[in-house]
Protein backbone atom coordinates (compact mmCIF):
# COMPACT_ATOMS: atom_id res chain seq x y z
CA UNK A 1 0.00 0.00 0.00
CA UNK A 2 1.22 3.50 -0.69
CA UNK A 3 2.84 5.19 2.25
CA UNK A 4 1.04 8.09 3.87
CA UNK A 5 3.80 10.71 3.83
CA UNK A 6 2.32 12.68 6.73
CA UNK A 7 2.47 9.92 9.32
CA UNK A 8 5.38 10.02 11.73
CA UNK A 9 3.97 8.31 14.81
CA UNK A 10 2.25 4.92 15.14
CA UNK A 11 0.26 4.98 18.40
CA UNK A 12 -1.09 1.74 19.86
CA UNK A 13 -3.79 1.16 22.44
CA UNK A 14 -3.12 -2.08 24.36
CA UNK A 15 -6.32 -3.73 25.63
CA UNK A 16 -8.15 -5.72 22.93
CA UNK A 17 -5.61 -4.50 20.34
CA UNK A 18 -2.30 -6.10 21.41
CA UNK A 19 -3.38 -7.47 24.80
CA UNK A 20 -5.99 -10.17 25.29
CA UNK A 21 -8.28 -9.05 28.09
CA UNK A 22 -9.90 -12.45 28.24
CA UNK A 23 -13.52 -13.23 28.76
CA UNK A 24 -15.89 -10.30 29.29
CA UNK A 25 -17.95 -12.43 31.71
CA UNK A 26 -15.32 -11.75 34.39
CA UNK A 27 -15.99 -8.04 33.90
CA UNK A 28 -19.72 -8.70 34.22
CA UNK A 29 -19.15 -10.55 37.49
CA UNK A 30 -16.94 -7.78 38.89
CA UNK A 31 -19.23 -4.95 37.83
CA UNK A 32 -22.63 -6.54 38.47
CA UNK A 33 -23.61 -5.86 34.85
CA UNK A 34 -25.43 -7.63 32.10
CA UNK A 35 -25.82 -6.58 28.52
CA UNK A 36 -23.76 -6.00 25.42
CA UNK A 37 -19.98 -5.94 25.64
CA UNK A 38 -19.96 -2.35 24.33
CA UNK A 39 -22.30 -1.29 27.17
CA UNK A 40 -20.07 -2.89 29.79
CA UNK A 41 -17.04 -1.08 28.38
CA UNK A 42 -18.92 2.21 28.42
CA UNK A 43 -19.85 1.64 32.06
CA UNK A 44 -16.19 0.93 32.79
CA UNK A 45 -14.99 4.05 30.92
CA UNK A 46 -17.60 6.20 32.68
CA UNK A 47 -16.87 4.96 36.20
CA UNK A 48 -15.38 7.75 38.36
CA UNK A 49 -13.55 5.12 40.44
CA UNK A 50 -11.92 3.55 37.37
CA UNK A 51 -10.93 7.00 36.11
CA UNK A 52 -9.38 7.87 39.49
CA UNK A 53 -7.32 4.65 39.55
CA UNK A 54 -6.37 4.81 35.87
CA UNK A 55 -5.19 8.40 36.29
CA UNK A 56 -3.03 7.46 39.28
CA UNK A 57 -5.08 9.36 41.89
CA UNK A 58 -6.00 6.48 44.21
CA UNK A 59 -4.30 3.29 45.42
CA UNK A 60 -5.17 -0.22 44.27
CA UNK A 61 -6.70 -0.93 47.67
CA UNK A 62 -8.86 2.19 47.60
CA UNK A 63 -9.89 1.39 44.01
CA UNK A 64 -11.11 -2.08 44.98
CA UNK A 65 -13.05 -0.75 47.96
CA UNK A 66 -14.69 2.11 46.04
CA UNK A 67 -15.50 0.15 42.87
CA UNK A 68 -17.20 -2.67 44.74
CA UNK A 69 -19.25 -0.09 46.62
CA UNK A 70 -20.01 1.85 43.40
CA UNK A 71 -21.49 -1.19 41.67
CA UNK A 72 -23.13 -2.60 44.79
CA UNK A 73 -21.06 -5.78 44.79
CA UNK A 74 -20.58 -7.91 47.88
CA UNK A 75 -17.44 -9.57 46.48
CA UNK A 76 -14.50 -9.93 48.84
CA UNK A 77 -12.02 -7.09 48.32
CA UNK A 78 -8.89 -9.24 48.28
CA UNK A 79 -10.49 -11.75 45.91
CA UNK A 80 -11.50 -8.86 43.63
CA UNK A 81 -7.95 -7.46 43.69
CA UNK A 82 -6.45 -10.83 42.77
CA UNK A 83 -8.98 -11.31 39.98
CA UNK A 84 -8.47 -7.75 38.68
CA UNK A 85 -4.69 -8.05 38.69
CA UNK A 86 -4.89 -11.28 36.69
CA UNK A 87 -7.47 -9.90 34.28
CA UNK A 88 -5.24 -9.14 31.22
CA UNK A 89 -4.55 -12.64 29.96
CA UNK A 90 -1.48 -11.92 27.87
CA UNK A 91 -0.50 -10.68 24.44
CA UNK A 92 -2.46 -11.80 21.41
CA UNK A 93 -0.52 -14.14 19.15
CA UNK A 94 1.55 -12.06 16.73
CA UNK A 95 1.33 -8.85 18.79
CA UNK A 96 5.08 -8.35 19.18
CA UNK A 97 5.68 -9.31 15.55
CA UNK A 98 3.26 -6.59 14.49
CA UNK A 99 5.03 -3.96 16.61
CA UNK A 100 8.40 -5.11 15.25
CA UNK A 101 7.04 -4.84 11.69
CA UNK A 102 6.52 -1.06 12.00
CA UNK A 103 9.19 0.54 9.80
CA UNK A 104 12.11 1.97 11.77
CA UNK A 105 11.53 5.55 10.59
CA UNK A 106 8.28 5.74 12.59
CA UNK A 107 8.06 6.66 16.24
CA UNK A 108 6.29 3.78 18.01
CA UNK A 109 4.24 4.66 21.07
CA UNK A 110 1.63 3.26 23.46
CA UNK A 111 -1.43 5.20 24.65
CA UNK A 112 -3.28 3.09 27.16
CA UNK A 113 -5.77 3.49 29.98
CA UNK A 114 -4.04 1.31 32.52
CA UNK A 115 -3.09 1.29 36.16
CA UNK A 116 -0.48 0.41 38.75
CA UNK A 117 -1.85 -3.14 39.09
CA UNK A 118 -1.57 -4.01 35.37
CA UNK A 119 1.35 -1.94 34.10
CA UNK A 120 4.20 -4.07 35.56
CA UNK A 121 2.62 -7.20 34.09
CA UNK A 122 2.22 -5.55 30.66
CA UNK A 123 5.82 -4.36 30.60
CA UNK A 124 7.70 -7.24 32.19
CA UNK A 125 5.63 -10.40 32.10
CA UNK A 126 4.25 -9.70 28.60
CA UNK A 127 7.48 -8.23 27.28
CA UNK A 128 6.25 -4.85 26.01
CA UNK A 129 9.08 -2.97 27.72
CA UNK A 130 11.67 -1.74 25.23
CA UNK A 131 9.44 -2.31 22.20
CA UNK A 132 8.29 1.30 21.91
CA UNK A 133 9.94 4.73 21.88
CA UNK A 134 7.29 6.35 24.10
CA UNK A 135 4.86 5.02 26.69
CA UNK A 136 1.77 7.04 27.63
CA UNK A 137 0.15 5.13 30.44
CA UNK A 138 -2.87 6.92 31.91
CA UNK A 139 -1.88 6.32 35.54
CA UNK A 140 1.52 7.92 34.88
CA UNK A 141 0.43 10.94 32.84
CA UNK A 142 -2.57 11.69 35.07
CA UNK A 143 -5.20 11.73 32.31
CA UNK A 144 -7.45 9.05 30.83
CA UNK A 145 -8.96 8.41 27.41
CA UNK A 146 -11.30 9.69 26.04
CA UNK A 147 -10.44 13.07 27.66
CA UNK A 148 -8.94 15.59 25.22
CA UNK A 149 -6.16 16.22 27.74
CA UNK A 150 -4.45 12.84 27.27
CA UNK A 151 -4.28 13.28 23.48
CA UNK A 152 -3.01 16.85 23.86
CA UNK A 153 -0.36 15.50 26.23
CA UNK A 154 0.83 13.05 23.55
CA UNK A 155 0.82 15.71 20.81
CA UNK A 156 2.81 18.18 22.92
CA UNK A 157 5.17 15.56 24.25
CA UNK A 158 6.01 14.26 20.77
CA UNK A 159 6.04 17.74 19.21
CA UNK A 160 4.11 16.58 16.14
CA UNK A 161 1.00 17.69 14.28
CA UNK A 162 -2.09 15.64 15.22
CA UNK A 163 -2.50 14.47 11.61
CA UNK A 164 0.96 12.89 11.68
CA UNK A 165 -0.24 10.40 14.32
CA UNK A 166 -1.81 7.10 13.25
CA UNK A 167 -3.75 5.75 16.25
CA UNK A 168 -5.49 2.40 16.73
CA UNK A 169 -7.85 1.67 19.63
CA UNK A 170 -10.76 -0.72 20.29
CA UNK A 171 -13.22 1.78 21.76
CA UNK A 172 -15.22 4.03 19.44
CA UNK A 173 -15.46 6.83 22.03
CA UNK A 174 -11.63 7.02 22.14
CA UNK A 175 -11.45 7.06 18.34
CA UNK A 176 -14.07 9.83 18.09
CA UNK A 177 -12.13 12.13 20.44
CA UNK A 178 -8.85 11.50 18.64
CA UNK A 179 -10.41 12.15 15.21
CA UNK A 180 -11.99 15.37 16.47
CA UNK A 181 -8.49 16.58 17.38
CA UNK A 182 -7.15 15.78 13.90
CA UNK A 183 -5.45 12.48 14.73
CA UNK A 184 -5.84 9.67 12.15
CA UNK A 185 -7.64 7.22 14.40
CA UNK A 186 -9.17 3.84 13.57
CA UNK A 187 -11.13 1.33 15.60
CA UNK A 188 -9.64 -2.16 15.55
CA UNK A 189 -9.96 -5.31 17.60
CA UNK A 190 -7.07 -7.74 17.71
CA UNK A 191 -3.83 -8.10 15.79
CA UNK A 192 -5.31 -8.97 12.37
CA UNK A 193 -7.49 -5.84 12.21
CA UNK A 194 -4.61 -3.74 13.54
CA UNK A 195 -2.28 -5.14 10.89
CA UNK A 196 -4.80 -4.39 8.13
CA UNK A 197 -5.10 -0.70 9.14
CA UNK A 198 -1.34 -0.24 9.56
CA UNK A 199 -0.74 -1.95 6.25
CA UNK A 200 -3.26 0.31 4.49
CA UNK A 201 -1.18 3.29 5.62
CA UNK A 202 2.09 1.78 4.46
CA UNK A 203 3.80 1.81 7.86
CA UNK A 204 4.73 -1.90 7.97
CA UNK A 205 7.89 -3.37 6.50
CA UNK A 206 6.54 -6.94 6.15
Amino acid sequence: MEQDRNIRVVLFDLGNVLVDLGDISEMHAMLNTQGEEAEVWLKWLQSPTVAAFDSGKITFDSFAEKLLKEVGSSADKEAFKASFKAWPKGLFSGALDLVDAVKPEYHRAILSNTNAAHWPRLMDEMGLAGKFHSYYASHMVGFVKPDDAIYQHVIHSLQVAPQSILFIDDNQVNIDTANALGIKAFRVKGVDEARRVLDQHGVLSH
